[in-house]
């Protein structure tokens, strides 16, 4: 439901969405060393003068040790941000001539659909499968965000260290820089096809590589080697991000569809003839499964149990314990009431013997079926800890109640689909 409030004042604004937040980041980042593996990473993707097997062959050396190519996968990063906000990662509309991968817009109501109907679908969350927010735009979400600062210490330090002494990282962080500059003057000379040279193209890559690898093994020890793990750590999470929303935005129609077709399923569930008719035209057992259970299992549902998720699991046995008067008894110092509860125990109720006994004995008794510790412990100890394991009893018979509601409540047969 819309807050009124302020609803004026966005009704005549409009988003400006922007990747500002991930360039502050990449600025951050975005000095020494890496500063020139990103101008190289940018040079690769704008000529127009390497053939994709020169990209592709230079790529591939850059990536000699990827770790100190941060240029490169910051570059992706401020490329793909970018490309969010436009939508041109979605899926294209099979439908349309025209070239149509939906809005920004478009993808976060289809997420936003996702989020609600996969709980109800399955019974976790969206996010649990990469299928929420951050699955889908975590880049810009703050996903990456502990990454880039851990990234951006490891350079900041490696870059102060470097001006600061002459010892062997300086100075292979100097020939890394200068075969790096080397092949971004290489790249800038490249006027027209007729000026490139195969050699000298092939003999800056071979000293790029060299000085690739001995720049990081001076990272392989002393006070760098925590650094070089962050590199190594931090440029997986971005990578691997980037690959994850890729890999969901490009199919994010096929999935919403997908789901969208389970739920109109679902509402035809309700209808007797209709589920007659899905049973007898379905080839599908686990399929038609669902709709053959379905009257059996809506009979013993209750409302109060549906709807939950591991997220809001906790809060709803909170809910049901308080409907149900739980707990009934909180002062362990009040023996009879705990004694009286004892007999309730659907764990105690048939096996302790309450006739003839004082409430102390059958605290005792209550506490040997359950294996209670009773050592150096007078009658009010015991009952504390008696008290303590009985709620915690009614815990967890609510909790198993919700398990099994949800058990009917899901659809079963989508776990073959």
């Amino acid at each position: 439901m819309a807050v009124n409030q302020g609803l004026k004042t966005f009704a005549e604004n409009t988003p400006e969405f922007t990747n500002q937040g991930i360039d502050n980041l990449i600025n951050l980042v975005n000095v020494g060393f890496v500063g020139k593996t990103r101008s190289i990473a940018q040079k690769i993707d704008a000529s127009t003068v390497l053939i994709v097997g020169q990209k592709n062959a230079l790529k591939d050396t850059m990536d000699t040790q990827p770790h100190l190519n941060i240029g490169r996968f910051i570059e992706d990063l401020a490329v793909h941000s970018a490309k969010i906000l436009t939508g041109e990662l979605g899926q294209q509309d099979l439908n349309d001539d025209r070239p149509n991968t939906g809005s920004f817009l478009d993808h976060i109501q289809a997420v936003q659909g996702f989020i609600g109907t996969i709980p109800f679908l399955y019974g976790y969350t969206a996010d649990s499968i990469n299928k929420g927010v951050a699955g889908h735009f975590g880049t810009v979400s703050g996903a990456v965000d502990t990454a880039m600062n851990t990234l951006q210490e490891a350079v900041a330090h490696l870059t102060a260290r470097s001006d600061a002494l002459a010892d062997t990282q300086a100075t292979k962080n100097a020939a890394y820089q200068t075969a790096s500059q080397n092949i971004i003057n290489f790249l800038n000379g490249l006027d027209d096809s007729t000026a490139f040279n195969e050699s000298t193209f092939n003999s800056l890559q071979s000293a790029f590589v060299t000085a690739a690898n001995e720049f990081d093994t001076t990272l392989q020890a002393g006070e760098y080697i925590s650094f070089r793990t962050n590199m190594i750590n931090s440029r997986k999470t971005i990578v691997d991000q980037i690959a994850l929303e890729v890999s969901n935005l490009a199919v994010i129609r096929t999935y919403e569809n997908t789901i969208t077709e389970l739920s109109s399923y679902v509402n035809l569930a309700a209808d007797k003839d209709t589920r007659n008719l899905i049973i007898r035209t379905s080839n599908n057992k686990n399929f038609k499964e669902y709709f053959e259970n379905y009257e059996q299992r809506n009979s013993v549902l209750n409302p109060l149990y549906t709807d939950v998720i591991d997220s809001s699991l906790d809060s709803k046995i909170e809910e049901i314990l308080k409907i149900k008067g739980l707990p009934d008894v909180t002062d362990f110092q009040n023996i009879d009431a705990v004694a009286q509860k004892a007999l309730r125990d659907d764990r105690l109720a048939t096996v302790i013997k309450s006739q003839g006994k004082t409430s102390e004995q059958i605290i005792i008794d209550a506490c040997d079926v359950l294996k209670i510790d009773k050592r150096n412990k007078d009658t009010f100890a015991l009952s504390k800890s008696l008290l303590e394991n009985l709620n915690n009893r009614d815990r967890e018979v609510v909790k198993n109640e919700i398990t099994t509601q949800q058990f009917h409540y899901r659809f079963i047969f989508l776990q073959s689909s």
